[in-house]
């Protein structure tokens, strides 16, 4: 089940600021939902447009990922770090991204509860988007990232799934 909370976008004159959050139920046991959260080897299965995803360490990444935003595409090399990991609770996310046709970045935080024997994970994070995928994109950015998160969590309970059948 998805639920839908809130979606905000602000405009600046060359920038987007977003507000993404949503909340997931996940018929999967809260165990397996974290430790999936912090597979990097899954994360990159499952991020949408992500090419590739290398570890730095146990909580830094470096990521290619690719964005298409109605016509405009960008391909953006990207770093990821999570902190503030309190086991089978929660963790707070920040990433950045550069590439020829913006600059992206973001943070977040991602909480866990168990509820009647299915997960409830939380999800609000907030980002800014600049250059012309800002600019190009404009009157798309909001269905454009509502797809990507979904599609991400989609993608997220699919690979749970298998895991739990294996």
């Amino acid at each position: 089940m998805v639920r839908f909370y809130r979606f905000q976008i602000s405009r600046g004159s060359r920038d987007f600021h977003l507000r993404l959050e949503r909340e997931y139920h996940i018929e999967q046991p809260l165990n397996l939902v974290w430790d999936s959260i912090l597979d990097p080897d899954l994360l990159a299965e499952i991020l949408p447009g992500c090419k590739s995803l290398n570890s730095i360490s146990d909580t830094k990444f470096e990521a290619e990922v690719e964005i298409k935003i109605g016509p405009v595409k960008g391909a953006f090399n990207s770093q990821l770090e999570i902190s503030n990991v309190r086991p089978n609770e929660a963790c707070h996310f920040e990433m950045s991204g550069i590439g020829k046709k913006g600059h992206m970045s973001g943070s977040g935080d991602i909480s866990l509860e168990e509820k009647d024997g299915f997960t409830i994970l939380s999800f609000c994070a907030e980002g800014n988007v600049s250059g012309i995928l800002a600019r190009v994109g404009q009157r798309l950015m909001e269905a454009s990232g509502k797809k990507l998160m979904d599609q991400g969590f989609t993608n997220f309970k699919n690979k749970l799934e298998e895991r739990a059948f294996a």
